[in-house]
């Protein structure tokens, strides 16, 4: 199947998949430059060639991941003509809001929309709640069975049911053609468990046993005084999951077949399909229209606005979060 669709096509939902992950490792790794280098000279007051090496290799890996995203935002300003005559080179050429104006006038676009808005924040509350619950007890070194437990959904991380398994399963329990299908199969993810375990693990256990000693119980003790120590690798976990269920597309296509449950992906992925029919008929020349490279990357575009408007609220929590359990003791 993926070798019957359309080369632009593929590269679409290759950049659709990949944007906000390119964005976040340029932000990251932007950040770890500027950050090091502000503690290296607050701390020692001068600049050493080592530290001008990395920060040098840092943000040039940050602009290759900002130059094809640069590029995206240009062509989706751009007038189509001249994007096709070569004429654009680094700043967008014939300014034109045609490629937007096509997408905000679609009642679908902002009915997809929703149904992703919603899936995104239902989805990453109940896999925060439910991976929290399931890391902390492993966690604790008294729990009986702990290793059985942790080989247990290691081996989930090599080994799944499949596909067509997995639709049995989903449609067996009556969650076919509802927005449940892309939440609750989705609930665990297992390298989010074992960040969370690792974190709960490098809390002072001390903390936990004047706890207890005052009359605390366990859930008392999760609940009021390890959560809230932990919004370092909840905000970490929060956008992991965030991004996940924005970008997801292949369970929307398999489980949902109403109209109107479908997500912004489907939605994408339909009207670049459009787009391709409507090009190959040459139907894509009047001069009142878009070409599907602008109206892509303008969608492209629009669909990781969300994702980017979030990120810098998490983002100084993100590097120590995604730290966890790089140093011990």
């Amino acid at each position: 199947m993926k070798n019957t669709l359309p080369c632009s096509l593929r590269s679409h939902f290759a950049a659709q998949s990949h944007t906000a992950k390119a964005l976040g490792a340029a932000f990251f790794m932007a950040y770890l430059c500027l950050g090091w280098n502000g503690v290296t000279m607050k701390k020692r007051m001068k600049i050493t060639p080592g530290g001008m090496i990395i920060g040098a290799l840092l943000l040039l890996m940050a602009f290759i991941c900002l130059v094809p995203y640069y590029y995206v935002i240009v062509t989706s300003f751009s007038d189509s003509r001249l994007i096709f005559e070569g004429e654009l080179i680094l700043f967008p050429r014939g300014f034109t809001l045609k490629s937007y104006e096509h997408l905000m006038n679609n009642q679908r676009f902002w009915e997809c929309f929703r149904v992703t808005v919603l899936r995104t924040l239902l989805g990453t509350a109940f896999n925060l709640v439910f991976q929290c619950v399931f890391a902390y007890p492993l966690s604790r070194r008294y729990l009986p069975g702990r290793k059985f437990f942790m080989m247990f959904i290691v081996v989930t991380m090599v080994f799944n049911g499949g596909i067509i398994p997995t639709y049995i399963v989903v449609k067996e329990t009556g969650l076919i053609d509802s927005i449940w299908a892309l939440i609750i199969p989705n609930l665990i993810s297992t390298w989010n468990v074992i960040i969370l375990r690792s974190f709960f693990e490098n809390l002072p256990a001390s903390m936990e046993e004047s706890a207890k000693m005052d009359g605390a119980n366990d859930f008392v003790v999760f609940l009021r005084i390890m959560l809230p120590l932990s919004m370092p690798v909840l905000s970490t976990i929060t956008l992991f999951a965030a991004v996940t269920h924005w970008n997801s597309f292949m369970d929307a296509v398999i489980y949902l077949t109403s109209y109107q449950l479908q997500v912004l992906q489907v939605f994408l992925r339909d009207m670049v399909l459009q787009l391709e029919m409507a090009s190959f008929f040459g139907d894509m020349i009047m001069p009142d229209q878009v070409s599907s490279l602008s109206l892509r990357n303008a969608s492209i575009f629009l669909a990781s606005i969300p994702i980017i408007v979030v990120y810098p609220f998490l983002q100084r929590f993100f590097v120590k979060g995604v730290m966890v359990g790089a140093v011990k003791g």
